[in-house]
């Protein structure tokens, strides 16, 4: 019985989701302790953060569930903290330890979210 219920759900459809939430929990916990290890190292180094500023990330997301998913994966990740969605519920400002690292951001973001949406 358990296992008839498991066949009729795997569908091609489920597997390929099921891989995307695998590699988008993976890359997202390797980008979590390289991100930390950075983070780290400018605290030893003596930075105080005088090297910050703020973003602002204009998603692609369609659902606004998976919105507040990446504006929390994005509070999590050291070095970034998302403060506010805007108005129109498509683009959230963020603040950056280093704003210099804004490139290396928003790639890392942009994968993240088109992972999120793959996924979910």
């Amino acid at each position: 019985m358990f296992w008839d219920t498991i066949k009729k759900s795997l569908t091609v459809k489920t597997i390929k989701r099921l891989y995307y939430l695998l590699l988008l929990f993976f890359y997202f916990c390797y980008k979590i302790i390289e991100s930390g290890w950075v983070v780290a190292l400018l605290i030893l180094k003596g930075s105080r953060g005088e090297h910050g500023g703020m973003l602002e990330y204009t998603t692609i997301v369609p659902k606004s569930w998976q919105l507040v998913i990446l504006f929390n994966m994005l509070s999590m990740t050291p070095g970034s903290l998302s403060v506010d969605i805007l108005e129109d519920g498509r683009v959230i400002q963020v603040h950056l330890l280093r704003i210099a690292d804004k490139e290396q951001f928003l790639a890392v973001t942009t994968k993240i979210e088109r992972l999120l949406i793959k996924a979910l």
